[in-house]
């Protein structure tokens, strides 16, 4: 299990440096030192490291939103923490990664996307809830609708059709997307919070 671990987080390294489809599995094997056979015997293919990987990344980030979610003193704090997390995995990871697995592997892809659409479509109700409750943000939101907008723009992201690779960084078109997100929300006081905080995000 060790040895599988440290296969997935390097295979994981090379495919952020030298994109995902330009890696196989040899080069995996030859990176790590060890012969394809016992590659193959730990990750019997390319699709199915990627879906180990894919995994990973979603249990890893379903704890990242629940530890946020633990030390933020408000809804406002909340966001502003989600996004600096968001940032810290865009500068991370380059689109062309994303969109390769999303042309590629798309089983794997659809479980990102059930993530977006399931899970992060709660965690952003829940905060919509919290944020009304506290009085940071317009009491005359539809949480359902709102959850599902702010999901909607963030898939949008690394949708090439929309905003093309060489439109602008991904982490330029968040930031703009939450603003445009925390600015329609908020009431006087959740935008004081914000502005005090934005600083953050840019800072991550």
């Amino acid at each position: 299990m060790e040895l599988l671990s440290g296969i997935v987080s390097r295979a994981k390294e090379l495919f952020i440096t030298c994109g995902v489809k330009s890696v196989t599995m040899d080069d995996i094997a030859s990176d790590m030192g060890m012969s394809k056979k016992t590659l193959y015997q730990h990750i019997p293919s390319k699709a199915k490291l990627i879906e180990r990987m894919v995994q990973i990344h979603i249990k890893e980030e379903k704890k990242a939103l629940a530890d946020i979610r633990n030390k933020s003193t408000n809804a406002v704090e909340e966001m502003i923490l989600i996004s600096q997390y968001v940032i810290q995995l865009l500068r991370m990871v380059s689109p062309n990664v994303v969109f390769e697995i999303k042309k590629y592997y798309w089983e794997s892809w659809q479980k990102m996307e059930k993530l977006n659409n399931e899970h992060i479509l709660e965690v952003i109700k829940q905060n919509l809830q919290w944020g009304i409750h506290q009085g940071h943000y317009r009491k005359d939101l539809n949480t359902d609708i709102i959850a599902q907008h702010y999901v909607t723009l963030s898939s949008s992201l690394v949708d090439h059709s929309v905003f093309p690779h060489n439109f602008l960084s991904m982490e330029k078109i968040f930031l703009e997307t939450i603003r445009y997100h925390l600015r329609g929300i908020t009431t006087t006081s959740g935008w004081d919070i914000c502005q005090k905080q934005l600083t953050k995000i840019t800072n991550a």
